[in-house]
């Protein structure tokens, strides 16, 4: 979608917004079919693209009372963006966001979106400091970060801090990143220390490590960390496993994650190759929080 197209229909919805005056309506409620097409009807109104549509999905009763919620799909031609609304029960006020909850911790809610069962880990189930990278083996500061999380914050902290990984791999820049995801996911499906096999031997070989001899690479550290190599040549040929990298890439879109690497501490979003000190102090927060 263009961008003038984006900025015409969010324009829509700040002027819809600015209409509600706050309040719960007072009239009798409306059906689906009603709302939906009031909804349909007032941003076709407000837009000059030609070929522009909208349809209203998942209309549902809202956490507010006496609103309902939705979500508003533009389309034009194959590409289409997303908005998702608040409707008063009559269709008569709209607002476009979503609504928030004060009384819940945000970060709780971060960490809520956040699948930490089955999945690659390090330290004690019921550490008190959880930490969530997206991350991706090319990525070179992924690998910096690597050192800092081996050397330093995991053998300082120990069982004290959860470490879970997550495959975010940047196929746009990172030829090979992918592969060595799945790579990863190979490895991991023999088993947790399988996964950790494959982590430390694509990091710490990294700048060795080469589109046409990814393959090559990741057989060699199979071999060297004690995994069953004909099993993992088949999980890498039958490709299944990238299942698991694209769960991870869908949770971290739903995050709002864009760059690796890119780290969640009990929820608390931390972008970038972080040093020491920094993943230190906020680790220390953590640990000294009530509760």
């Amino acid at each position: 979608m263009t961008v003038a197209c984006r900025v015409a229909l969010l324009a829509a919805c700040l002027a819809v917004a600015g209409a509600c005056g706050g309040g719960q309506s007072s009239g009798p409620a409306a059906d689906d079919a009603t709302i939906s097409k009031r909804v349909v009807d007032y941003f076709q109104k407000t837009v000059t693209t030609s070929g522009l549509e909208f349809k209203v999905t998942e209309l549902k009763d809202a956490e507010v009372p006496g609103w309902r919620k939705g979500n508003l799909q533009a389309s034009l031609g194959e590409r289409n963006q997303n908005l998702a609304f608040y409707v008063s029960s009559d269709g008569r006020y709209l607002f476009q966001g979503e609504a928030i909850d004060m009384t819940i911790d945000p970060r709780r809610q971060v960490m809520d979106k956040i699948a930490l069962d089955d999945q690659p880990a390090r330290g004690a189930d019921d550490a008190k400091v959880t930490i969530v990278e997206y991350s991706d083996f090319q990525c070179p500061y992924c690998a910096r970060v690597y050192d800092t999380l081996e050397k330093q914050v995991l053998t300082e902290y120990g069982d004290r801090v959860r470490f879970v990984f997550k495959n975010f791999p940047l196929t746009s820049i990172h030829p090979w990143a992918e592969r060595a995801a799945l790579a990863s996911e190979c490895g991991f499906a023999q088993g947790n220390d399988g996964f950790w096999t494959m982590y430390n031997g694509l990091f710490s070989q990294q700048a060795e490590i080469t589109e046409e001899n990814l393959r090559t690479k990741a057989i060699e550290i199979a071999r060297g960390g004690g995994l069953d190599v004909e099993a993992f040549q088949v999980c890498l040929d039958d490709k299944k496993a990238i299942d698991a990298v694209k769960a991870d890439e869908t949770e971290a879109a739903a995050l709002g994650v864009n760059s690796t690497p890119t780290f969640f501490i009990n929820g608390r979003r931390v972008s970038g190759a972080q040093t020491y000190d920094n993943l230190k102090q906020l680790i220390d927060q953590e640990l000294a929080a009530e509760g």
